[in-house]
């Protein structure tokens, strides 16, 4: 009986080392895949990654620089998709997924999903939480919501620790009360009489 145990604790131990070098190797090849996204060979570092998720299917992180890819530089929206959603899947842990998941939804103007979206990725504790309040912001400015947009900015502003940042995010605030005044200044232009009466 105690030979059998140890027999299969052997085995399992075995079995462990095998996945996590398995795994390790996945990790320097996706390193690999990083350093030749950001020298410019994107032929190079897609091959790279379809060969970690041929090894690993459940690497998230891989399929995560794959959305990127076919995002920014094939343009195939829907294949972008497809592998940020297998990022989040695999990977729940990996803060780069949701900010550009966020940054994909953003670009196409899904701002119901997106929404969704941002209120899951706020109660990841990886995620960075002023990122995430600026594109709360942007997505309402956009939608010519300034008030709560300049809500939103303030909380990014306050969360974050880096001065330039924070200029972008006073910018911002700016920009927000600017249209504001406009948007007033305009209704009561249009509100006078014989003006165009249809202004909203």
């Amino acid at each position: 009986m105690d030979s059998n145990g140890l027999s299969n604790n052997f085995n399992h131990s075995q079995n462990e080392d095998v996945l996590d070098r398995g795994y390790l190797e996945c990790e320097e090849m996706f390193a690999k895949a990083d350093e030749l996204i950001k020298e410019g060979d994107i032929t190079g570092a897609v091959e790279t990654l379809f060969k970690i998720t041929q090894r690993n299917p459940q690497f998230g992180k891989a399929y995560n620089h794959l959305g990127w890819v076919y995002e920014n530089k094939y343009k195939n929206y829907s294949k972008a998709e497809e592998f940020y959603k297998k990022a989040l899947q695999y990977a729940p842990e990996y803060p780069a997924s949701y900010l550009n998941y966020t940054y994909f939804l953003s670009n196409l103007s899904r701002y119901d999903e997106l929404k969704h979206h941002l209120d899951k990725s706020l109660i990841i504790p990886s995620v960075a939480k002023e990122t995430l309040y600026n594109e709360y912001a942007i997505m309402l400015e956009m939608q010519q919501k300034q008030q709560e947009a300049m809500d939103f900015y303030v909380k990014a502003a306050m969360t974050t620790l880096d001065s330039t940042k924070l200029t972008l995010y006073k910018e911002s605030i700016e920009r927000c009360k600017q249209k504001l005044e406009l948007k007033n200044s305009l209704g009561e232009y249009y509100s006078s009489p014989g003006n165009y009466q249809d202004y909203k």
